[in-house]
C-alpha cells in the first residue's frame, strides 16, 4: 500500500488542541484506496477501508482527502483515532447522493468497551445538497448525525452547507467545534442533547470561533441537555429574519452552567433564549441584533445576563420588548446596554407570570417607552437602570 504524505512532509503529523496533542504517525491518501472523486457513484465504502488500516490495526493515523468533490450516499462513519483532513473547505467536498435517508455522517466506529473517538476533521466541506434535491423531489438531510455516547471529537476548519440540521450531536463530550462555517440550514446549525437522554449527557464542549449563517428555520446553536459547555467568539448571522420562533442561541430542556459570551446574533426571532429548567448558566458581553420578537427571553431560573448589548436598529420589527423574563425567578439581569432605532417606543425589560426575586440593575436601555416593566411576580430588584438619550 502505498503511504501518501503529500504537504505534511515526511515526518511526524502533530496537531495541537487545547494543549492535548494528537499525534498521526501515518498518513494515507483515500484514492490509494479506491476511492474516486466526482464520479455519481458513492464512496463510503472505500473511505470506510481507508479508515480501517488505522483502525483495525489499533493504531492512529490521517486519512488525507483531496480536492474534489466525493459522493456520498449510505452515512460515513468516522472511526475511532483516524483524521480526516482534506485540501481546503470549498475544495474537498463529501457529498450527499442517493436515496438513503441517512444523514451524510452517521455513528462513528468506535473501539470496544470505549467512548473516545480521538478525531480531528478539517480542511473540507460537508454538502447535504439540500437545496438542489428538493427542487428534484428528492430526501432532505441534515450534515452529521452522531447518537452515540463520544468523547474527543474535534471539526475543525471544516463546512457543513446545505443542510436540513448542520451537526446534530446528542451525547458528546469533551469535543470541539471550532473555526467552521454552517450555511444554509433549514433547521439548527448545531444541535446537542436529546429529551431521551439525561440532563449532562452532553457535556465538556467548546464551540468556538464558528461562523452561522443563512438559516431559515431553528437556532444557531441548541444547547439541549447540554451543560459545562463554553459557546465563545460565534458569529450566528442572518441575511433575512427567519419567520418561525427560534433562537440564535437557544439553552433548553435543563442545560445548566454554560459560558455563552462574545457572540453576535443577528436576524434571529429571538437573540438568546434560555427555557425549560435550564439554570445557572452564565450569558454575557454578547451582542444581538434586529431581533423580530425578542433581544433574550427568559422562561427559566437562576441564569446570569450580564454585560450583553443590543442593537435595535430596523424599524420595521415590531419586538414584544428586549429582554423578557416570562416567567424567570432568581435570574440577574444586569449591566446590559440597549441602543436602538430613534423611533423605538417597545419596553426594555419586561417582567411578566410568576417570575419572582429577580434583580435587574444598572442596565442602560434607549427607548422611548417603558425602561422595566414589572408585571408580575414578588420580590424583584428594579434599581440603577438608566435611559440612554
Amino acid at each position: 500500500m502505498h503511504l501518501f504524505f503529500s504537504f505534511f512532509g515526511l515526518f511526524l503529523l502533530l496537531i495541537s488542541f487545547n494543549g492535548e496533542k494528537v499525534h498521526a504517525e501515518e498518513v494515507v491518501n483515500v484514492l490509494d484506496f479506491g476511492v474516486t472523486p466526482n464520479v455519481p457513484e458513492s464512496q463510503t465504502a472505500g473511505f470506510h477501508e481507508a479508515m480501517r488500516y488505522f483502525h483495525e490495526r489499533g493504531i492512529s493515523g490521517t486519512l488525507y482527502i483531496p480536492a474534489g468533490t466525493y459522493s456520498i450516499d449510505e452515512a460515513l462513519r468516522f472511526h475511532a483515532d483516524v483524521n480526516l483532513v482534506g485540501d481546503g473547505i470549498g475544495q474537498t467536498i463529501l457529498k450527499k447522493t442517493g436515496n438513503s435517508p441517512n444523514y451524510v455522517v452517521g455513528n462513528p466506529v468506535l473501539h470496544a468497551g470505549s467512548n473516545q473517538l480521538n478525531a480531528t476533521i478539517s480542511h473540507l466541506t460537508i454538502d447535504a445538497d439540500r437545496i438542489n434535491r428538493a427542487n428534484q423531489g428528492m430526501g432532505l438531510v441534515g450534515g452529521i448525525n452522531i447518537d452515540a455516547d463520544v468523547s474527543n471529537l474535534y471539526l475543525v476548519e471544516m463546512e457543513v452547507r446545505n443542510t436540513t440540521i448542520g451537526a446534530l450531536l446528542r451525547r458528546i463530550k469533551d469535543s470541539e467545534i471550532r473555526d467552521s462555517y454552517f450555511d444554509h440550514t433549514s433547521g439548527h446549525a448545531l444541535a446537542f442533547g436529546s429529551e431521551s437522554h439525561a440532563v449532562g449527557d452532553v457535556r465538556n464542549n467548546e464551540i468556538i470561533g464558528n461562523t452561522i449563517t443563512n438559516s431559515t428555520g431553528g437556532s444557531g446553536i441548541n444547547l439541549s441537555r447540554a451543560t459545562y459547555t463554553t459557546v465563545r467568539h460565534n458569529s450566528i448571522i442572518n441575511q433575512v429574519q427567519q419567520n418561525d420562533t427560534y433562537g440564535g442561541i437557544r439553552i433548553p430542556n435543563g442545560g445548566a452552567h454554560n459560558i455563552v459570551e462574545y457572540n453576535t446574533v443577528e436576524n434571529y426571532p429571538r437573540g438568546l433564549f434560555i427555557l425549560s429548567g435550564a439554570h445557572d448558566n452564565y450569558v454575557a458581553h454578547n451582542t444581538v441584533i434586529n431581533s423580530r420578537i425578542h433581544g433574550a427571553l427568559v422562561q427559566a431560573d437562576s441564569n446570569t445576563l450580564v454585560q450583553n448589548e443590543f442593537r435595535q436598529l430596523d424599524s420595521s420589527l415590531d419586538i414584544d420588548s428586549v429582554i423578557r423574563l416570562a416567567p424567570g425567578s432568581h435570574n440577574e439581569i444586569s449591566n446590559n446596554t440597549v441602543l436602538s432605532h430613534s423611533g423605538f417606543n417597545k419596553i426594555g425589560v419586561r417582567v411578566t407570570g410568576a417570575s419572582n426575586q429577580n434583580t435587574i440593575r444598572n442596565n442602560q436601555i434607549s427607548t422611548n417607552g417603558t425602561l422595566i416593566s414589572i408585571e408580575g411576580g414578588s420580590g424583584n430588584v428594579n434599581e440603577g437602570n438608566t435611559r440612554l438619550d
